[in-house]
């Protein structure tokens, strides 16, 4: 049975991508420094510690296949850059170090298309241009915590995907989220701009793509992670209140400083490669995301 050490398995995809291992009929170390609200399976084992200074030398073992999901939020590490190191490139290190040394079979490392520079060609490609812009702690500390995994990468196969804008349940913030949350206590979705584009992937559709890296033969890769389709914030809200029924009007403010305009993916790569295929519409995904 093959084994996977998912670490920030409490978190919002952690848990998903949990529950489809088990299903999946893999043998889970569930690893996370806070209590993982997940149910008892004779396949999961569950770890309360912190990989920024726990004993992962416990928990890792020759042969085990690392998802490394653990990170600090992005809301937080936008404005935490002291947190931000700390969590998502020393804690990363730590990961790595613990599986180069117990000969862990890879490590598959969940980054973000925040590490893009901002001027980035759209639609946005593995070989882009990088670089955060220059108050995004968040985004420059997961390009650092990249930079090590292909430094490691030498001794130690890796995989990193790019996730673009992901929602589902149990993520009642931001896009998506935050709108279904507002509309389903009767109050306005608040939208910040709206003429922005964003690259949304159902949370399901990511959970497929962390399976398929698990997996693939294809190591020492980047693979954006998305649909490569463009939605504007205003149009998101709108199916939001279309899938709810609802006849709330969204409140329009002013865009803050950090929000881009233009954010969508080329994902042919991981198509032709990784034979990634997003199943979920954006419309469909909030659907169900509502049941």
């Amino acid at each position: 049975m093959t084994v996977v050490v998912v670490t920030g398995a409490g978190g919002f995809i952690g848990c998903h991508t949990v529950r489809k291992l088990l299903a999946e009929g893999y043998k889970v170390k569930a690893v996370d420094k806070n209590l993982i609200p997940l149910a008892s399976n004779p396949n999961l084992t569950v770890y309360q510690l912190d990989i920024c200074n726990g004993p992962l030398s416990t928990v890792i073992e020759a042969g085990d296949k690392v998802l490394h999901l653990g990170a600090i939020a992005h809301f937080i590490g936008r404005e935490d850059a002291a947190k931000a190191v700390q969590v998502n490139v020393v804690g990363t290190i730590n990961v790595l170090e613990t599986c180069l040394k117990k000969h862990a079979e890879r490590v598959v490392y969940s980054s973000t298309g925040s590490v893009y520079s901002p001027h980035a060609t759209i639609p946005i490609r593995e070989d882009a241009l990088l670089g955060p812009s220059d108050d995004n702690y968040y985004g420059w500390s997961k390009l650092q915590a990249e930079q090590w995994i292909q430094i490691y990468q030498r001794f130690l196969p890796a995989i990193i995907l790019r996730y673009a804008y992901v929602y589902g349940p149990q993520k009642d913030w931001g896009a998506i989220g935050g709108f279904i949350k507002n509309i389903q206590n009767g109050e306005p979705p608040i939208v910040f701009g709206g003429r922005q584009t964003n690259d949304f992937i159902y949370v399901k559709d990511v959970v497929d793509a962390n399976l398929l890296a698990l997996e693939t033969a294809y190591i020492n890769q980047i693979y954006n992670i998305g649909t490569g389709r463009a939605t504007s914030i205003k149009d998101a809200c709108d199916l939001c209140l279309k899938a709810l029924k609802s006849n709330l009007k969204m409140t329009i403010t002013p865009t803050r400083t950090f929000d881009v305009s233009a954010f969508v993916y080329d994902i042919s790569k991981a198509q032709s490669i990784l034979k990634f295929e997003p199943k979920w519409t954006l419309y469909d995904g909030i659907e169900d995301m509502v049941r």
